[in-house]
């Protein structure tokens, strides 16, 4: 999606509501972004992944994966969907790009999870220019499955984002649940608290965890280096810069011989190479 449909999205009045949730609370939920063909497609795709060897070793009791942009279509297109899209970059700039890409299903009676906050250290709003500096991160997170009390809904503290609060002390009233039907979306402030509630059931629960960051920061996945060549190049601008080939950091391999990794619309975040390269970037058939 151009960053002019972002603009738009973020200017049309319709998507205030969530804008002004995302200020207040630090969430906000997106009912039905995902259609009943791409619930289907990432249920099985996730199926999938989580028998690849060593891809559930990240959290005990649950079935775990990670950069999943690299495999099926359907999780590229998650990442593209409009709405969500304008609701991260109200949070972290029209340039944030994809932290990781994951998947998260506790198994039948796994444990609650204790309140957790995603990414930096507890920072709270400065006194202007907030979203200039803050959040660092932010969470889409698909429900692929119905989330109910008893699956383990993710579990939340409403205004936590902007409070300095031990987790460890959050009464229980003061928490709650992302009830939903699969094909909602939660996004949310990195400094919200939260965390995966108990499962009950006897069903594993799905859903996708699409982790963001600010340009700046340093994704956990490089997927400059992660992401197979043809599907970059097949990949829409929006994807190469969520993916970072348009932040690049430049390494030199020789003596003033700067060296990115060369992909259309490739840019590093200093230009080390002159203004030919910057000539090129800004108008390559006059390159």
């Amino acid at each position: 999606m151009a960053t002019d449909t972002i603009i738009s999205l973020k200017n049309d009045p319709a998507m205030r509501r969530h804008f002004e949730e995302l200020d207040e609370h630090g969430y906000t939920i997106l009912e039905d972004v995902l259609t009943g063909r791409q619930i289907d497609e990432a249920i099985r795709e996730i199926a999938v992944t989580y028998r690849e060897e060593r891809a559930a070793e990240h959290e005990p009791g649950t079935l775990r994966t990670h950069n999943l942009s690299a495999r099926a279509e359907v999780f590229r297109e998650m990442l593209q969907i409009p709405p969500v899209m304008a609701c991260l970059a109200y949070l972290l700039g029209d340039d944030y790009i994809l932290c990781d890409s994951g998947a998260r299903s506790p198994l039948p009676g796994m444990k609650a999870q204790g309140l957790h906050r995603d990414g930096d250290d507890f920072m709270p709003n400065p006194p202007y220019k907030v979203h200039a500096v803050v959040p660092t991160f932010a969470q889409s997170l698909f429900a692929l499955s119905e989330f109910t009390a008893e699956s383990g809904a993710t579990r939340f503290v409403p205004g936590s984002h902007n409070k300095d609060l031990d987790s460890t002390k959050i009464p229980p009233d003061d928490e709650r649940r992302f009830i939903c039907k699969p094909g909602a979306c939660l996004v949310y402030d990195g400094r919200l608290l939260h965390a995966g509630a108990p499962n009950t059931t006897g069903e594993i629960r799905y859903a996708v965890l699409n982790f963001h960051c600010r340009a700046r920061m340093k994704p956990f996945c490089d997927h400059t280096r992660s992401i197979p060549r043809d599907i970059v190049e097949a990949a829409s601008p929006t994807l190469r810069r969520l993916w970072g080939f348009e932040c690049q950091s430049a390494w030199e391999e020789s003596p003033r011989n700067y060296r990115i990794i060369e992909v259309t619309g490739a840019k590093p975040r200093f230009e080390y190479r002159g203004l030919a390269a910057i000539n090129e970037q800004e108008d390559p058939e006059k390159a």
